[in-house]
């Protein structure tokens, strides 16, 4: 798999939205630059997870899902629920999908971060 692909999609759907979204904003944004490098930092390692696996089953895939999804969790409530609006929401949401399902995931019918997301 190429994981440049996902990690191209990160930058360009996820990162430079929020980025451009807190120039806009200015002072008044509720998150800083390094918020939404630590949110890459997350999906990144999320990507990498994946791509290291030697035998990719469901459980290993929904692992590194679970984690990612609760470590943006934090994130965002750090930032008094801002840094993730209804696009990043959407957009996190797809790459996580995408890549699960590119990974070997299985059972992917539905919302595999609904689970454990508050965002």
């Amino acid at each position: 798999m190429d994981i440049s692909k996902f990690k191209g999609q990160l930058s360009e759907n996820i990162v430079m939205p929020m980025l451009a979204f807190m120039e806009e904003c200015g002072e008044d944004c509720d998150f800083t630059e390094k918020d939404v490098r630590k949110c890459e930092k997350i999906l990144t390692e999320y990507l990498e997870s994946l791509a290291k696996l030697s035998a990719p089953s469901d459980k290993a895939i929904m692992s590194a899902v679970k984690k990612s999804v609760l470590a943006l969790n934090k994130l965002n409530e750090k930032t008094d629920y801002a840094l993730l609006e209804t696009e990043e929401r959407e957009n996190i949401w797809e790459l996580i999908q995408t890549a699960a399902v590119e990974y070997g995931l299985q059972d992917a019918d539905e919302d595999i971060t609904e689970e454990w997301r508050e965002w």
